[in-house]
């Protein structure tokens, strides 16, 4: 049994954490360690988001917020209103990095699948084409 110091009950020691480090089982139980952890992430998001917008491709939080604004707050493939964060992907070219525009999910999904080609999606859209006339 263990006391976690931040609520001060004692536990069974399978309720506590052990270092990576060295081993030692940590002094915060497990549920107020998660407790802490989402309350740090909600804290930090946008300093998170901004991190890895920079790292990933280049750009700040602030300057997808302005091509979201630029774009109507739409996809700018299917027009598509872009309602939740996790549907506002930045699309960039995957041979040079460049930041092309921002995208829903499935038409980034769509261009990534395709490896940027504009002969693969001419190809598919013709086979639609095809399959779309009637007898």
């Amino acid at each position: 049994m263990k006391h976690c110091i931040k609520c001060g009950i004692e536990k069974p020691l399978s309720k506590f954490n052990k270092r990576s480090d060295n081993g030692k089982i940590v002094n915060t139980c497990v549920d107020c360690k998660k407790q802490y952890d989402h309350k740090y992430h909600i804290k930090n998001r946008k300093k998170k988001t901004n991190r890895d917008l920079i790292k990933s491709y280049g750009i700040s939080l602030q300057q997808k917020l302005q091509m979201l604004k630029k774009q109507n707050e739409k996809c700018a493939i299917c027009e598509k209103e872009l309602l939740i964060d996790r549907d506002k992907n930045v699309d960039h070219c995957h041979k040079t990095g460049k930041v092309r525009d921002i995208l829903c999910c499935k038409c980034n999904f769509g261009i990534g699948y395709f490896n940027d080609s504009v002969d693969l999606l001419k190809s598919a859209q013709k086979y639609l084409e095809k399959h779309q006339k009637s007898p």
